[in-house]
């Protein structure tokens, strides 16, 4: 039987982190979540609840597990942070794209409906050659986070004052610490988004994970009222926000480019679709994020039990790292790590 005496330490105060600490208290561990105060890699960066319908076709098993997992976000987390249309939609350029998607929808089983291209909720863009409404939608992730820091209060889950924290590592007794951290920790759950790999190497823990920067946009001159993509050619995506819009276009061979580069490719983007008239409301956002580094890694939702490293790691008795491939695969996250803190010693 499960320890429940064992009093559980997640460092990490974001979405998943969060979701982490709710779902370990809820099962009856003693937990507590250290975070810095700093935006996490979800609130810093270009986000909207997906269906896995924009990457379908690109990244199947990622796509698959938003659609499976997307669900358990509770909905009076999801509601009050709503931005926006219930929907999203999916837009092409051209017709030849749009088989491609089709295939992997119903390959997944995403409720994708097609809709007239002349629809006038998309009277805002450029007419597309085919169009779809998708069960994706713009989430205000800040009111996101908000309730789920409120909900991890009342679930029990004590919030540690707000601080830079460090691990240390014991060479002779494989065990990790994290000095004064408000008492003694059997387990350290470690889920603090792209500065994890820099807080393993600081405690001499190897792993095989790594940072990659990001670029996004903010426009102040969209407004539009759903979170749209164009799904062919550079795969556009236009999310509502408050005041503005975000704009999200892919990596190029999963790096992205200089300031330049990625301004420049961003305002052609928005042109093409008769988007974009002044330079000068479109700015550019860099945000960092945190993956497995080896291709043979679960993108979905990547969990490392240290007691038993995988190839790469360091060997440590008393440390978990988790890492969400997207923010709306949190809980399923949050389900990984639990089932390891469950485990009979």
């Amino acid at each position: 039987m499960p320890d429940r005496t064992k009093k559980i330490l997640v460092i990490g105060a974001g979405l998943c982190g969060l979701a982490i600490a709710v779902t370990a208290a809820r099962r009856g561990f003693d937990v507590a979540c250290a975070g810095d105060g700093r935006r996490g890699a979800s609130l810093a960066n270009f986000g909207q609840l997906h269906s896995g319908a924009v990457l379908a076709p690109v990244l199947p098993d990622v796509a698959q597990a938003c659609w499976h997992h997307r669900n358990e976000w509770p909905d009076e987390l999801l509601r009050p942070a709503q931005v926006g249309k219930p929907c999203g939609y999916a837009l092409f350029n051209t017709a030849e794209a749009v088989d491609r998607y089709r295939t992997a929808w119903q390959h997944i089983g995403i409720d994708v409906e097609e809709i007239n291209p002349g629809h006038p909720a998309l009277a805002a863009t450029r007419p597309p050659a085919a169009a779809f409404r998708v069960p994706d939608f713009s989430v205000d992730l800040d009111i996101l986070h908000a309730r789920l820091t409120a909900l991890a209060r009342d679930s029990g889950v004590s919030s540690l004052p707000r601080r830079q924290v460090r691990l240390h590592r014991d060479p002779e007794t494989g065990m990790v610490t994290v000095g004064d951290d408000g008492g003694r920790r059997d387990l350290i759950v470690l889920t603090a988004g792209a500065d994890i790999p820099d807080m393993l190497a600081q405690a001499g823990v190897a792993h095989t994970l790594r940072q990659r920067r990001i670029a996004w946009g903010r426009h102040a001159e969209i407004r539009p009222t759903a979170l749209t993509y164009w799904l062919d050619g550079d795969l556009l995506a236009i999310s509502p926000d408050r005041a503005d819009a975000r704009i999200g276009l892919p990596s190029i061979n999963g790096e992205y480019g200089t300031n330049e580069v990625e301004y420049a490719r961003m305002r052609t983007a928005l042109v093409r679709r008769g988007l974009h008239s002044s330079d000068a409301e479109l700015r550019l956002q860099w945000g960092v994020v945190c993956e497995p580094a080896t291709a043979l890694a679960d993108l979905t939702s990547f969990v490392a039990d240290l007691r038993d490293p995988p190839t790469g790691w360091s060997r440590v008795l008393n440390l978990l790292v988790a890492v969400p491939g997207k923010w709306t695969t949190a809980w399923h996250c949050a389900e990984r790590v639990v089932s390891y803190l469950e485990e009979e010693d």
